[in-house]
């Protein structure tokens, strides 16, 4: 832990820990319930989102006890609280490992998906469900240990490469097996990097809003990483595309084929608008209001690349009630877990004294 934790917040209540348990557990129950289709969905596009902001959140904890905590110090209380709701997700992926051939509809007839037969085996049923308590149970166990241990660099260097392991075959195991006959070596890492990215983005937004003030030179830090990882992001996922294209690999452009129909295309360009919209904005200066809108900008952009993603594997790629009521719904009990874990992480506050960076001569 860095010099500047703070003491912590009272004895955890334990009934209000339960509660939000006993809510999680309840809608996890209700997602056995919802009908097949875009409401199923609607609840998988939820579990995805918020797992990609938890373990965004593991990753940039991890980064940063690496490559030196004082950048990470303002954002390091809101990624550990978004990181220990890892369980809450085990529970909302309970209603999805019961119904599988709703989401991977070619599991019907598997003959009709042209795989291998190694390919095959790697995407039976099971093996999807093993491998996803399997990237649970790891992701949690992290989680726990890298923000309980008095040893974080020690920690994050052993987690990070499991992390990173477990997270891009998490991509390929519920984003790109859903399509089997799209493949491609960038994918999950550009996944992972937009994971990143929406993570750290989260953390400075709830930071700024709480009122939090780093100093300037930690403002910077912060802001040079935010562009960074953007600036990654969209060239990994351009070098993709690009590919595919030179390539002219039927199966890969069948995959964007799908995804540059009817709203989705506009849905796609407003993703990349707002990244380069970000990138623009944050250089022009790293004052407060700016950092506010830059992340604001990029969670959104988020969302957007998820359903962007997503949705083109269902039965009906369109927009419906089902993800105004259940995505929201899934969103309000991961921010009470979240806000319950951060009660008891240090706060962050700026050095009155010593804190802004050394002047020149």
């Amino acid at each position: 832990m860095s010099g500047t934790d703070q003491g912590r917040a009272g004895p955890v209540s334990w009934a209000r820990v339960a509660i939000i348990v006993a809510c999680g557990a309840a809608a996890s129950a209700l997602g056995f319930l919802l009908p097949s289709g875009l409401a199923l969905e609607a609840w998988f596009l939820a579990f995805v989102t918020g797992s990609g902001l938890a373990v965004g959140s593991l990753g940039v904890l991890m980064l940063g006890h690496i490559l030196g905590e004082h950048w990470l110090d303002p954002v390091r209380s809101e990624a550990e609280a978004a990181a220990r709701t890892v369980p809450l997700l085990a529970l909302f992926a309970l209603p999805l490992s019961a119904r599988l051939p709703e989401l991977y509809p070619w599991l019907a007839d598997p003959d009709t998906a042209g795989l291998g037969e190694l390919r095959r085996a790697v995407l039976l049923p099971d093996m999807i469900v093993l491998r996803a308590a399997l990237y649970l149970t790891v992701w949690s166990a992290l989680a726990y240990w890298i923000t309980g241990t008095r040893h974080p660099w020690r920690a994050s260097a052993i987690g990070l490469a499991l992390l990173a392991l477990t997270a891009m075959a998490a991509a390929g195991d519920w984003i790109m097996a859903r399509e089997p006959r799209w493949q491609s070596g960038l994918f999950p890492f550009a996944f992972v990097l937009t994971q990143l990215l929406a993570a750290l983005a989260g953390g400075i937004f709830l930071s700024l809003l709480r009122g939090e003030s780093p100093a300037s030179h930690r403002m910077v830090s912060l802001e040079r990483a935010l562009v960074t990882l953007m600036l990654l992001a969209i060239w990994t996922w351009f070098a993709q595309f690009l590919v595919v294209w030179l390539a002219n690999l039927p199966g890969e452009a069948a995959w964007y084929l799908r995804r540059a129909g009817s709203w989705l295309l506009p849905l796609g360009a407003a993703a990349a608008a707002l990244g380069l919209a970000l990138v623009l904005l944050i250089p022009a200066g790293v004052g407060r209001w700016r950092m506010l809108a830059g992340s604001a900008l990029s969670l959104v952009a988020y969302g957007l690349k998820m359903l962007w993603l997503l949705r083109p594997a269902a039965l009906e790629p369109a927009l419906t009630l089902w993800d105004l009521l259940v995505p929201p719904g899934l969103a309000i009990l991961w921010g009470l877990w979240f806000a319950a874990a951060h009660r008891r992480r240090p706060t962050f506050h700026s050095e009155r004294h010593g804190e802004e960076a050394p002047a020149s001569g």
